[in-house]
């Protein structure tokens, strides 16, 4: 036998053909690239599913602290005239209209009662990063109720 004969021929190349051995200079296909892709547009889902999703919240909290701000807006125009005190019912929707209008946001006041007001806001939103997708945009509303009240009180007393 040869030096330059190896031992086992069969097996050197039958090691040779199997697809899973990866020979010097032989291309692995390109199946890194598309686990790469995937990855990527993955993590971009997850980014914007945080971003957007901190963004709406924005938006929810944005529309509560307008419709408080509407109500207590609204509960200012007492109507103090008469023997009580409530509500001067134009006054009170024109003040909180008047508040959602320089807020440049839209809604309903609803006078409920003698002393309660209650104002819905709707804020609208866009997408930024899921917009590129096609997820277009987002409308939250806001309640919030207020009541006048007069006099001061205490709590229980001691």
């Amino acid at each position: 036998m040869t030096p330059a004969t190896p031992r086992h021929p069969r097996r050197v190349r039958a090691a040779a053909r199997r697809p899973d051995v990866v020979r010097p200079g032989r291309r692995d296909q390109g199946m890194v690239t598309v686990f790469t892709a995937l990855a990527a547009l993955a993590l971009l889902l997850m980014i914007g599913l945080v971003v957007d999703g901190a963004g709406r919240m924005r938006a929810v909290g944005r529309a509560d602290r307008v419709a408080a701000e509407a109500a207590r807006a609204a509960v200012e125009a007492a109507d103090t005239r008469g023997t009580t005190v409530t509500l001067d019912r134009g006054a009170a929707a024109a003040a909180a209209q008047s508040y959602l209008r320089s807020a440049g946001l839209s809604g309903t006041v609803t006078v409920t009662g003698p002393r309660t007001v209650r104002v819905t806001v709707t804020v609208p939103g866009e997408y930024q990063i899921l917009g590129v997708i096609g997820a277009g945009g987002y409308q939250v509303e806001g309640t919030a109720e207020s009541t006048l009240t007069v006099g001061v009180d205490t709590g229980t007393a001691r």
